[in-house]
């Protein structure tokens, strides 16, 4: 199964990736680059996550929990403060904690969604286009001053 191409939009489709693991962020790269994604940022210190986000004003963000120095809940936890006009900003976290309390954290934390590796990537990069789709709804929703939807909403 081939991912869904991203729909052309008026803006860049922008997309973080936040894992210490180089492999998968090159992997997850370059397949959201095949996918039409046209800017992917990958993020490989946890460290620099928060500043990529804001500068990029990213689209979608993926995350893992488990990095050294800050981990995924604080990023979580951090992520939203400064948002601007409350527009919905999806997260997937993609973590290899299977735990019901390491998921139920996440979205506590307002992940959008959480997938627990191992994942096929092609899903994972589905999902991702997908998210995609309902951040440029809710931004098109915001733009007409309709009411944004709110996170959980898209894990629906």
């Amino acid at each position: 199964m081939r991912p869904t191409r991203v729909p052309p939009t008026a803006g860049a489709d922008r997309v973080v990736v936040v894992d210490d693991d180089e492999a998968i962020v090159a992997l997850m790269t370059d397949l959201l680059t095949r996918a039409g994604v046209s800017e992917v940022h990958g993020v490989t210190d946890a460290r620099d996550a928060l500043r990529v986000v804001r500068e990029v004003d990213a689209d979608v963000v993926v995350l893992d929990l488990a990095m050294p120095h800050v981990d995924g809940y604080e990023i979580l936890a951090r992520l939203h403060d400064g948002d601007a006009g409350g527009v919905f900003r999806p997260v997937l976290v993609v973590t290899g904690d299977a735990s019901p309390a390491a998921r139920a954290r996440a979205l506590a934390l307002e992940a959008t969604d959480v997938l627990v590796k191992p994942v096929p990537m092609r899903a994972t990069i589905q999902h991702v286009l997908e998210l995609l789709r309902a951040r440029h709804a809710a931004r098109a929703d915001h733009a007409i001053g309709s009411r944004p939807p709110a996170a959980r909403a898209a894990r629906a």
